[in-house]
């Protein structure tokens, strides 16, 4: 693994790790498994990506991607919109109260980083890491990984 990829692995699961105890007592977030977690996650991600893109990209099968869907729906974390193109295409998202809940707690949390950062780290590299995040950030976005999710799983299906 490269040591950038740890890195932002590392930093991933930190940040991630916070938001799952950052005090949601919410007996919702309770009922979340791992695989609830990472669907919410690619879903957040990708933007507004079909139950298709999400089974792929997670390697799970679609009859499973549908039973986690349904129930992120029923607690109200995700919605799903029709195509108006191909009502047979159904595009999902996450909902404010998903939002919220990964919020609830955070801003603590940030400022105390930030200043403990800002106590170890000049305000010129903290400046110079948060320019990378976001080219970091738009590059992912502009590099369309929800299409080529799809386009990779259209090969295999014709292979």
């Amino acid at each position: 693994m490269a040591a950038f990829e740890k890195l932002m692995l590392d930093l991933s699961q930190q940040l991630h790790l916070h938001q799952v105890i950052s005090g949601n007592d919410d007996s919702e977030m309770e009922r979340l498994g791992a695989f609830d977690i990472c669907y919410l996650e690619a879903i957040n991600q990708l933007g507004k990506p079909t139950i298709g893109t999400v089974s792929h990209l997670l390697n799970q099968s679609t009859p499973n991607t549908n039973y986690h869907v349904k129930k992120l729906i029923s607690l109200g974390l995700i919605d799903r919109v029709m195509d108006k193109k191909d009502r047979r295409v159904a595009h999902l998202f996450v909902t404010d109260k998903y939002r919220s809940m990964m919020r609830a707690g955070g801003d603590d949390f940030w400022k105390n980083l930030q200043e403990n950062l800002g106590e170890k780290v000049s305000s010129d590299d903290i400046a110079t890491f948060q320019r990378v995040l976001k080219e970091t950030i738009a590059l992912l976005r502009k590099s369309g990984l929800d299409k080529k999710v799809e386009e990779n799983k259209n090969k295999k299906r014709k292979e």
